[in-house]
């Protein structure tokens, strides 16, 4: 009885629910509904102010919202989620149609007014941002295709089908740019008209398009700017790039597109360079291409180019970084010289560039850079062919370089290679050089195959060839093991002399691993002509993987036990080796760290014979005050037994002990200057050369090192000490320099290499390099926005600070 009384109330409920969902709604209370909409547009909107719910109740930020029609009951008309206050007399809702992809219903933007402290205006490309600023709570992110307008005062009519005006600080939201200005009206239809220093900024990309007045249409998405320009910091390395058009607009992605196009990295291109061309197209994040170009230095036309791709993203892959700026420069060998390379490709299955490089003394020189691969992913690969012709020998020279990796299946893969280079270079004559290179892999689940064969050749001098075959399998969790082999035939030919000689080599190696110790069982074998080197037939290895735990010391073994075999003297015969390591044993005294480790060795031989190996390495470093640190090292070797049986190559010892001892005394203050000194000697009253280093680095920007050594005794004295600085040498210039500074030749400074770079008007570099070993001068002018990256510097580097590569003519 309990339980129909419980269906009879809940069929009643069911039924006043449906009643009551037949009347409609009072025209108020859709009213809120939708000034809340409207308020949920700006969520995550940075012109706004965030205020926390938890700190102080969100600030009065209420849509511009008056009456407009009824919506039509037609039931063609598609919802739209965008909504304005209706009037009080609502007629019954019509069934809700199916979506279709028309977008005319979204194109009415919502009006939104601004109270409280304007913020601040959107930062341009380049410039620092601002301090975040708190945005009202309480507002979700706009939806897709949905458009919002903020402004200090809205006027008019401000629903669909009537026009409206925001004026102040106006601020467009659409998809993920920004349109800003300080007036905008909207026809009520879909279009909006921005006055007063508009510009579009991408904030996903960092650029700004700027315009004397931009009309938005709010259906499309798109914009038309009137005296176009922009700005972008994408994918350049100093400065920015600027671009501009009279008539330049944007798609609904944000692609510009315009006509006469004008491009310059330069500040004031009327001193620097600039790129005119009848089109321009711009893609945020990506690049500019601009066809028809022609470059002007200053007022001089000196270059056209029918397509100029900029990328504005950073390039890792040199094949995707073309250089639409030609390097000119001199060489002494080459004499004056540009280089260019031309982009083409319009996705990643198929792209590159030519290469074009004129030498006024060696000739032209062309190239093609290709790289192209398959959607599916069963193929890729490259090619890059180079030729010049050297107008003073009348020949000409190639360079051809091809790889390609063809994926049979997830299991099989082959890589195909091959290269020709008969292009050297400047003071560079050798016979053309030939590479070939096949490679067939097959990945199983508990086993792998490689086949390989490779070719080389030089001119008619020198050939090998090279045939490979390699097996690994996982035979379980703790045994597996790999076998390798290798066939290789050498040819040659100098000087009337002939030689030749087959190889084989065999290679099986078998590793057990198990919780206490590791094993290897290796067979080593080699089957030629002319014998060399030792076999393994076979030989054990073993390391536990704890050898006394709790000792004192750390302590690690390894033993090895075999029959070894030297084919050049016919001689073998069994082998043990014991290897020991105690340390390092680590004691810190008085703020003193010493460290020392003794490692033993142990041989026995099937011929009866015995020897054995002491090490000792002992170093104590000591700090002295905050500016000294000295540091000793002791290094102590002595050996027992035959040095040099029963093998004539494995296992060969010295006959003498040895002991010798270094010190190391370091003066510094931070980064500002260093000075070492070294000692050493080998207790045999010997006097040993004295090293010493001085570097310094007075400012960020300036670098001194001086290094040699003293070698006491009658007729010694300074061996030459190498010189290295960098230095500013004006305003916007460097100069580097590196030579040997020749006690014994009146300090004569030798074998200079002078290098000094030049920013002129914040738009190129000039570069500038001496050589007095080859006795040659290198110059090259690269944009700054762009450089060529062809000289490499660095301060406080291992090695030379000056460039080892400056523009050398390319090999391919």
């Amino acid at each position: 009885m309990r339980r129909n009384s419980l269906r009879t109330v809940t069929t009643v409920a069911w039924i006043l629910a449906y009643a009551a969902s037949l009347v409609p709604a009072r025209a108020a209370d859709i009213g809120r509904i939708d000034e809340t909409r409207a308020l949920r547009l700006l969520n995550a909107q940075s012109c706004a102010h965030i205020v926390a719910e938890r700190e102080a109740p969100p600030r009065n930020l209420l849509a511009q919202a008056a009456a407009s029609p009824a919506p039509s009951s037609s039931p063609a008309a598609r919802p739209t989620p965008i909504s304005f206050q209706l009037p009080s007399t609502i007629p019954t809702p019509p069934a809700v149609p199916t979506p279709t992809p028309n977008p005319s219903s979204l194109g009415a933007p919502v009006f939104l007014v601004r109270e409280g402290e304007t913020p601040p205006p959107i930062p341009r490309a380049g410039h620092a941002l601002p301090t975040p600023q708190p945005i009202p709570t309480g507002a979700p992110t706009l939806a897709p295709n949905q458009i919002a307008i903020l402004a200090d005062k809205v006027s008019g009519n401000t629903n669909l089908g009537n026009p409206g005006d925001a004026t102040g600080n106006v601020h467009i939201f659409f998809g993920q740019d920004e349109l800003v200005g300080e007036h905008a009206h909207y026809d009520g239809i879909r279009t909006i008209t921005v006055t007063g220093k508009p510009y579009i900024i991408n904030h996903a990309h960092d650029s700004i398009l700027n315009a004397k007045k931009i009309v938005f249409d709010t259906i499309d998405q798109t914009a038309k700017l009137i005296g176009g320009s922009g700005e972008s910091s994408e994918g350049v390395q100093h400065g920015l790039v600027y671009f501009r058009s009279p008539d330049l607009h944007t798609d609904a992605k944000g692609v510009g597109h315009g006509t006469k196009a004008f491009v310059t990295t330069c500040d004031n291109p009327r001193a620097g360079y600039h790129i005119t061309g009848k089109t321009i197209t711009y893609y945020p994040g990506n690049k500019i291409v601009i066809a028809d170009a022609i470059l002007w230095l200053g007022a001089a036309a000196v270059f056209f180019l029918p397509r100029i791709v900029i990328p504005l993203r950073q390039v890792v892959n040199q094949t995707q970084r073309p250089s639409y700026f030609p390097q000119v420069g001199y060489d002494q060998y080459e004499g004056a010289w540009v280089k260019t390379q031309l982009g083409f490709g319009k996705n990643r299955y198929y792209y590159g560039y030519y290469t074009l490089n004129y030498y006024t003394k060696v000739g032209l020189g062309l190239g093609y850079n290709a790289t192209f691969a398959k959607k599916n992913g069963r193929r890729n690969g490259t090619v890059a062919f180079y030729e010049i012709r050297d107008r003073r020998s009348q020949t000409s020279t190639y360079n051809l370089q091809a790889q390609e990796t063809e994926n049979f299946s997830q299991r099989l893969r082959a890589n195909f290679g091959y290269s020709y280079q008969s292009a050297f270079g400047p003071l560079v004559n050798a016979p053309p050089s030939t590479s070939m290179q096949i490679a067939v892999a097959h990945q199983g689940i508990h086993a792998q195959q490689n086949y390989s064969f490779s070719r080389s050749a030089v001119g008619s001098q020198s050939s090998s060839d090279s045939l490979a075959f390699s097996d690994s399998r996982q035979i379980n969790a703790q045994v597996s093991n790999t076998f390798n082999f290798t066939q290789a035939s050498t040819q040659a030919s100098f000087s009337g002399s002939n030689s030749s000689n087959v190889t084989g080599h065999v290679t099986n190696t078998t590793t057990f691993n198990e919780r206490s110790y590791n094993s290897t069982i290796t067979f080593d074998r080699s089957y030629t002509q002319q014998p060399s080197g030792d076999y393994k037939l076979p030989e054990i290895q073993i390391r536990p993987n704890r050898f006394f735990p709790h000792f004192l010391v750390p302590l690690s073994a390894q033993f090895y036990l075999g029959e070894y075999s030297e084919p050049t003297n016919h001689f073998a015969t069994q082998r043990a080796d014991m290897s020991f390591v105690a340390g390092p044993a680590l004691y810190n005294i008085y703020g003193s760290t010493f460290s020392a480790t003794v490692n033993v060795q142990q041989y026995a031989y099937g011929t009866g014979d015995l020897k054995a190996q002491i090490q000792q390495n002992l170093s104590l470093t000591s700090p002295i005050g905050k500016h000294i640190v000295n540091a000793i090292t002791y290094n102590e070797s002595n050996f027992n037994g035959p040095g040099s049986v029963p093998f004539q190559f494995l296992d060969q010892f010295s006959p003498l002990n040895n002991k010798g001892a270094q010190d190391v005394l370091r003066f510094f203050n931070s980064n500002v200057y260093t000075l070492q000194l070294g000692f050493s000697t080998n207790f045999n009253a010997l006097a040993q050369p004295v090293s010493y280093q001085f570097t310094s680095q007075p400012s960020p920007r300036s670098y001194l090192q001086l290094g040699g050594s003293f070698v006491p005794g009658i007729g010694q004295g300074f061996t030459p000490t190498q010189v290295q600085f960098s230095t500013p040498f004006g305003r916007g210039s460097s100069l580097q320099f590196s030579g040997l500074l020749d006690w014994k030749n009146h300090a004569r400074i030798e074998d200079k290499s002078i290098y000094y770079s030049h920013i002129i008007g914040n738009c190129y570099e000039l570069r500038v390099q001496y050589l007095e070993p080859s006795r040659s001068v290198n110059v090259s002018i690269d944009l700054l926005a762009f450089p060529s990256q062809a000289a490499t510097f660095g301060i406080g580097q291992n090695g030379p600070i000056l460039p080892t590569s400056f523009n050398a003519i390319s090999s391919l």
